[in-house]
C-alpha cells in the first residue's frame, strides 16, 4: 500500500520521508514506532530552556511531596513528543497550521517511554497552496501501559505527490 523506497535510477534506492498529501484519508490511523523514553535530565532542560521555572518538573524533593510523588514532564515536552513522533508520516509537511485542541490527560514523568498514534479525521484542498492538501490528525500519545497522556489535534499542511518540489528530487 505504502512505499518507503523509490528507485530513482538503476541500482539507485532512495528512501522516502512521509507521505504525499494524497495517500491520506479519513478514518486511517498511523502507529509511529518507535517509541522514545523520556528522561529526567531533558525534562530539566525543556523546563529551563522555555523559563518554566515551577519546582515540581525539575526538584525530586519538591515533587516528592506531591500528589505525583516524582517530578513532572513538562507540558510542552509532551506536546513535542505527540506531533514529533510522527515525522516519517508526515515528512512531506510544509507547516503545522494550527492546534485545534491539546488535551493533557495523564502526568508524564521521567522514565516513561511514550508511543504516538494519529487517527487522520479529514483533508481538505489547500486553498492558499495549490501544491498541498490539509490534512487534520489527532494524535494520541500513550504510556508503555497502554494510559493515554495526551490528545493533540491540528491540521498541517502536505506537499501533494505531483508538486513540482518532490518531482525535482525524484520522488
Amino acid at each position: 500500500m505504502f512505499e518507503a523506497f523509490h528507485e530513482i535510477a538503476p541500482g539507485r534506492i532512495r528512501e522516502l520521508t512521509g507521505l504525499p498529501f494524497e495517500a491520506f484519508a479519513a478514518g486511517q490511523v498511523f502507529h509511529h514506532r518507535p517509541g522514545i523514553t523520556v528522561s529526567q535530565g531533558e525534562n530539566a532542560d525543556e523546563a529551563l530552556a522555555t523559563l518554566n521555572q515551577a519546582a515540581l518538573h525539575y526538584d525530586e524533593h519538591y515533587a516528592g511531596a506531591t500528589e505525583f510523588g516524582r517530578p513532572l514532564v513538562v507540558s510542552t515536552l509532551t506536546l513535542q513528543r505527540a506531533v514529533g513522533m510522527g515525522w516519517k508520516t508526515f515528512g512531506r509537511r510544509r507547516a503545522i497550521l494550527g492546534f485545534a485542541s491539546i488535551r493533557l490527560t495523564h502526568p508524564v514523568v521521567g522514565g516513561d517511554t511514550l508511543y504516538a498514534a494519529t487517527r487522520i479525521q479529514a483533508t481538505a484542498d489547500d486553498p492558499a497552496d495549490p501544491d498541498c492538501g490539509i490534512v487534520t490528525g489527532e494524535a494520541t500519545l500513550t504510556r508503555a501501559d497502554g494510559t493515554e497522556v495526551a490528545v493533540v489535534t491540528y491540521d498541517q499542511a502536505i506537499y501533494r505527490q505531483d508538486c513540482g518540489l518532490f518531482a525535482a528530487l525524484d520522488y
